[in-house]
């Protein structure tokens, strides 16, 4: 059996806990520098406080983020995501303005999004997942089987 923190609050008890992934606009690889890697972590963090969501891990790549959030009991998934991309944005353009240049019309994060309830597995797995996202090896494996598929298409003459 999988045991579960179960939150109380009134007339409810449950686990209102989600993972998501989002990404921005044109997949960019805007976060790649570390400054801005962790400003934008203090951002999502800033806004999630706003609205009552709890961030228990993230994770940012270059060109994605993981979330993984307890939200509260009133508020749908659809929109706890809404919620942390729209006021992220508005946010990360005040604390970068040159993110302008590249989104001219504003719309820092795509409009696609992936959310999973987590209910059948544990808080612990989906966050073992998250941190130990290992970003630079999948950017690695990928550049070297472009290599390797490079250097197979010489042998072909």
């Amino acid at each position: 059996m999988i045991s579960v923190n179960f939150i109380n609050k009134k007339h409810m008890v449950g686990v209102n806990e989600f993972h998501f992934e989002f990404c921005p606009k044109y997949r960019y690889n805007c976060m790649r520098k570390a400054y801005i890697n962790k400003e934008i972590k203090n951002l999502i963090r800033k806004v999630a406080d706003e609205y009552g969501i709890i961030i228990k891990c993230i994770a940012i790549a270059e060109d994605h983020i993981h979330i993984f959030a307890a939200i509260p009991f009133s508020m749908s998934c659809s929109k706890a995501l809404n919620l942390l991309k729209g006021r992220s944005a508005y946010l990360i353009f005040r604390r970068f303005p040159n993110f302008r240049k590249r989104y001219p019309k504003a719309h820092f994060w795509a409009r696609g999004k992936f959310s999973k309830s987590i209910s059948g597995i544990t808080s612990e797995t989906v966050e073992r997942y998250v941190e130990e996202q290992q970003f630079s090896k999948l950017h690695e494996t990928m550049e070297q089987a472009r290599i390797e598929q490079q250097s197979l298409i010489n042998y072909l003459d």
